[in-house]
């Protein structure tokens, strides 16, 4: 399987909520993801899972827990996919409503995974976190 078809299975099994599979059948097991940038405490306040390296299942369980429940994702689109040595770049759309405040999160976006014996590594996600953040209030 190429990365770029890692990736696609991935993303296809996160968003049939099968976070399980989707961790244990793509991602390596030192997965670190960052969502936004860093180290950014600003970042931190208005989105609890944005802002940290997430590292390995634990990072996971809880990014994909925090985030989906808060949000639901009512379209998430890729829209093209580059495969550069062991990396993968994704371009996207998603639209996610909030479950509490009824107010909706768009956002373009590009996620940067770093590949790894056939694996997902890690990487980042660049979004709207301006728009996120203004959905959870």
């Amino acid at each position: 399987m190429s990365s770029t078809e890692i990736v696609r299975s991935f993303f296809a099994a996160v968003y049939a909520a099968d976070y399980e599979r989707a961790f244990r059948d793509y991602a390596h097991p030192g997965f670190a993801w960052v969502v936004g940038s860093a180290a950014n405490d600003g970042l931190r306040a208005a989105i609890p899972w944005a802002g940290y390296e997430l590292v390995g299942r634990e990072g996971y369980v809880a990014l994909t827990s925090m985030l989906f429940s808060e949000f639901e994702p009512l379209s998430f689109e890729t829209r093209r996919y580059v495969a550069a040595g062991d990396l993968v770049f994704v371009e996207g759309h998603f639209t996610f409503g909030h479950r509490q405040t009824g107010k909706i999160a768009d956002s373009d976006w590009l996620a940067r995974f770093d590949m790894r014996d056939g694996r997902i590594a890690g990487g980042q996600f660049y979004e709207n976190t301006y728009a996120v953040a203004a959905a959870r209030r």
